[in-house]
């Protein structure tokens, strides 16, 4: 009788183990029904059951499996995760200086770190953030919408180089915090040390001249939870193990975040280029009217330094822009397509039409219908910008002037 070799038994007990592994990871991503959508650089959407992740690639499976590089995708949707999301701060929110947002509550100040409990998170633990990182902070954001959207504006708006707290009772006190223990915080103004109660404190500001966190230069993911928090994170400084992503953020602060808390991925200087992050050529507003108010370009926000919010949907990157504006850029030959969303910003209101335009080296490419409310945002097609020179984006006055002619371009992006 012939037995099998001992190389032969390895062999097929090695087989049967990849084999029951492939199963096993079958039921797991079956019962787990995480499905993704995904943007590559290429502009190309690719919708299915997320496969693998780290801190290197994903993989995504459809009929069959498709693999990427992080520096190859714009941006990775958790669909389930999206629908039963908030993109809206409740209770109290910190602010970074890079415009990061946390849904985080702070608890005091030692040794130049600011500490923080997760708000909507009570199991995650209690963490410290660097002063020099904090723009500011709500211990008790306000419930309508429009005034939680106005403390961020005020955040990032004043520039006096000095801490102010804003008090419940409509008061503003500056100074210098320079302390904040148990349920009250003191601040220094005119010489004097003015001690007082949490809960007569609604916002703080501290002073912007103090502030550093340097932006990231290597590739990183901008990352939205469901709780309405978008963080800055590292991709070679953190590792996904398991279903949880071991986390550094640009701060250095380190989180581990279940991937079931994420709602989207944004990838950060990879071959995707959100305009929000290049300096234009020239950005030009012209009044409707003479010496009417002017409206400067803003990266990230709104036009009236608020959110980008477009029919509900929250963009944490792409530009706002008033009638009329021209933004150019200096393309440099250097990318193949650009992108965007654009469209009224939700805080308009009655009847307001604006119009837009996309030219590439002077030749005008895209100029849609007028932009209303009731019709809502409207996605570019991917434009070919191969070889150009120059792309310039125009939102010029509707029917009724400039009236309410707030317009987002959100997720403005170009591909290399």
């Amino acid at each position: 009788m012939n037995f099998p070799s001992p190389s032969f038994e390895r062999g097929c007990l090695q087989f049967a183990a990849a084999s029951w592994l492939v199963v096993a990871m079958s039921c797991v991503l079956a019962a787990d029904e995480t499905r993704v959508t995904l943007l590559d650089a290429d502009g190309r959407e690719s919708s299915g059951w997320l496969q693998a992740i780290s801190h290197d690639f994903l993989s995504i499976t459809r009929q069959t499996s498709a693999n990427w590089k992080w520096s190859d995708v714009v941006w990775l949707r958790f669909e389930r995760q999206v629908d039963n999301a908030s993109d809206q701060p409740r209770g109290s929110a910190i602010w970074l200086a890079n415009g990061d947002r946390l849904v985080a509550r702070g608890i005091g100040i030692e040794d130049e770190q600011l500490r923080a409990v997760w708000r909507q998170f009570p199991e995650w633990p209690e963490f410290q953030l660097p002063l020099e990182s904090v723009r500011g902070l709500s211990l008790s954001l306000p419930q309508a919408r429009e005034r939680r959207d106005e403390i961020a504006a005020w955040l990032f708006d004043r520039k006096e180089a000095r801490d102010e707290l804003r008090l419940f009772n409509g008061d503003v006190l500056s100074g210098e915090v320079t302390g904040w223990r148990a349920e009250s915080i003191t601040l220094k103004s005119g010489g004097a040390d003015v001690r007082l109660l949490n809960t007569d404190i609604r916002d703080i500001r501290f002073n912007p001249e103090l502030l550093m966190l340097s932006p990231p230069k290597e590739l990183c993911w901008l990352v939205s939870l469901k709780d309405g928090s978008r963080v800055t994170i590292v991709a070679a400084k953190s590792r996904v193990v398991g279903e949880t992503l071991r986390a550094v953020h640009v701060s250095g602060v380190s989180w581990e975040i279940p991937l079931g808390a994420i709602t989207e991925l944004r990838v950060l200087h990879g071959r995707a280029v959100f305009l929000s992050d290049v300096a234009p050529l020239e950005a030009k507003h012209t009044p409707f009217l003479p010496d009417a108010r002017e409206w400067p370009l803003q990266q990230d926000r709104s036009a009236s330094g608020r959110p980008l919010r477009l029919k509900g949907r929250e963009f944490p990157k792409g530009l706002g822009m008033h009638s009329r504006t021209t933004v150019t850029y200096d393309l440099a030959e250097k990318f193949r397509v650009f992108q965007a969303v654009v469209g009224l910003d939700d805080t308009t209101i009655g009847d307001g039409t604006a119009k837009c335009a996309v030219d590439v080296d002077g030749r005008r490419v895209f100029e849609p219908p007028a932009l209303t409310r009731l019709q809502g945002p409207v996605r570019l097609p991917n434009i070919d910008v191969s070889g150009a020179k120059r792309l310039t984006l125009t939102v010029d006055f509707g029917e009724l002037g400039d009236s309410q002619d707030q317009v987002n371009w959100g997720d403005a992006v170009l591909l290399r």
